[in-house]
């Protein structure tokens, strides 16, 4: 494939993609419930915050929607150009190594949380824009890690196309004729389960563990996990180009 075309898809496993699934929603809850009413993951619900804000002229809020949008399109960004370049150097992809920035990032978001430990306010104040910052910006690089699982399309940082993609796979489910084509779109309903499930359910266990900042090293301790594992098992695995 030439650098020119649609963007490379790394292929990873079921297991893999809930993780970081989870992951992401579970940074995405701790920080809209315990610092900011900012998502870092989920950019539908950030565009519709920052419409609300902008009509409502709360400049504080509409610049905290904007930096998450911004810095999330920018994550995306730099992790697909680091895909495109070492696939049009004929190298393998190495989302291990995105992935280790990604855990770099969480941990300074860590540090920032520690530091900026006081009850969440209504308002955005000075130290909730790093928080933002890093957090957007790390799972937007996340969200090139993991384009496929198997010859499935997901995404691990936002679930819209997810919920709408079970919605249309379980519909094809019922009406396919031939009993492989029923299991064929049976099986795209189990991972778009899946991956929907462990986003919820990171969610769920951020605003259940509180506001403590130690609570973010269950996240990162996935994202290093799951860079451990795609060292060993990612990087040499052949990609294909996403849908056009």
């Amino acid at each position: 494939m030439s650098a020119t075309t649609s963007p490379p898809r790394v292929q990873g496993n079921l297991v893999m993609a809930a993780l970081l699934t989870g992951v992401a929603g579970f940074v995405d809850a701790h920080i809209f419930v315990h610092v900011t009413d900012v998502f870092v993951a989920n950019q539908s619900g950030n565009v519709v915050l920052f419409g609300i804000f902008l009509g409502e002229r709360k400049w504080p809020q509409v610049a905290a929607h904007l930096l998450a949008i911004t810095m999330f399109a920018t994550g995306v960004a730099i992790g697909t150009i680091i895909h495109d370049r070492r696939r049009a150097a004929g190298q393998p992809l190495r989302p291990d190594l995105i992935l280790a920035a990604e855990a770099v990032m969480l941990a300074v978001l860590i540090g920032l949380r520690a530091v900026d430990s006081h009850a969440r306010v209504l308002e955005v104040d000075a130290l909730d824009y790093p928080v933002i910052f890093l957090g957007a910006l790390a799972m937007g690089l996340q969200t090139v890690v993991i384009g496929k699982v198997g010859t499935v399309a997901v995404a691990t940082t936002y679930e819209s196309g997810a919920v709408a993609r079970f919605g249309e796979e379980a519909a094809l489910a019922t009406r396919a004729g031939a009993t492989e084509h029923r299991h064929r779109h049976a099986a795209v309903v189990r991972v778009m389960a899946v991956v929907v499930g462990s986003y919820a359910l990171g969610a769920t266990l951020a605003a259940a563990a509180g506001a403590g900042a130690a609570w973010l090293l269950i996240p990162l301790a996935a994202v290093v996990g799951c860079a451990l594992f795609a060292r060993r098992t990612l990087g040499s695995q052949p990609t294909e180009p996403a849908p056009g």
